[in-house]
């Protein structure tokens, strides 16, 4: 049974929800009529009906000078809803565009201990695209491997379907689990030159950045910032197209 409150996401207060179904359940009736059907005052029934006339829900006639409600076929609602839902997706792309287009401030968070790496694997496997990519070392490579010794990281990034894709110390794949896989979703590069094992890892995903040390400073900072996340990005992409493949090792 509709209640009142039901009504609400159609846009009907109490009253309008009154006064809607009492029309629908006739075959029309005269402010009078509804005053007595509804208990709401007549001065208010008029403006609350010219509201439901104008929603397309209700239509007006006049049978000499009297007013009579009659009620359109509720299909009329599930059709409205279609339009709206079809005019919302048109201007998206555009809404999208504005939102946080204005003067905003880039959020920082700080992260130490066990917890940092923790804190940033989660975020990957929540990530809101469908990918990531970072720089890689050693140390962080082992560092998810202590904590992560059962997997949980990688299931529920594959379950989502979220690729990766890296640039490595070649020292990173002395861990077997994190090799080039295409099974995994995931495909790897080495930097041209050799660098230290025991640097950062940067993660790149959507709107953010991760920076993971898990070799002696043990810490992460996670930026939510669309430009430089945008720029470090681009860094990224330059970096991968000079980065050696797998079958090819770096210079001394």
């Amino acid at each position: 049974m509709i209640e009142e409150n039901d009504m609400e996401v159609f846009g009907l207060n109490r009253n309008l929800t009154r006064i809607y179904k009492a029309i629908l359940q006739s075959k029309g009736l005269s402010p009078a009529q509804l005053e007595k059907a509804t208990g709401i005052n007549r001065t208010n029934i008029y403006p609350l009906a010219q509201q439901l006339v104008e929603n397309k829900l209700v239509n007006l006639d006049f049978v000499g000078s009297k007013r009579r409600y009659t009620a359109r076929d509720p299909e009329i609602i599930k059709e409205m809803a279609i339009k709206r839902l079809e005019t919302i997706e048109k201007y998206m792309p555009e809404l999208k565009a504005l939102y946080g287009s204005g003067s905003i401030k880039p959020k920082i968070s700080y992260y130490e201990g066990d917890m940092a790496a923790h804190v940033v694997f989660d975020e990957l496997t929540n990530v809101k695209g469908d990918n990531y990519c970072y720089f890689g070392s050693l140390s962080a490579q082992l560092a998810l491997e202590n904590l992560d010794s059962s997997g949980k990281y990688i299931k529920k990034r594959l379950k989502r379907g979220i690729s990766t894709r890296s640039i490595r110390t070649k020292a990173a794949d002395e861990v077997e689990h994190y090799r080039d896989s295409k099974k995994y979703l995931r495909e790897i590069r080495y930097f041209p030159q050799k660098m230290p094992d025991d640097m950062p890892d940067i993660y790149i995903y959507d709107n953010s950045l991760a920076v993971l040390a898990t070799h002696m400073e043990q810490y992460a900072l996670i930026i939510d910032s669309p430009e430089l996340s945008k720029m470090v990005r681009a860094i990224f992409e330059i970096v991968w197209k000079v980065s050696l493949k797998t079958d090819q090792k770096p210079e001394d």
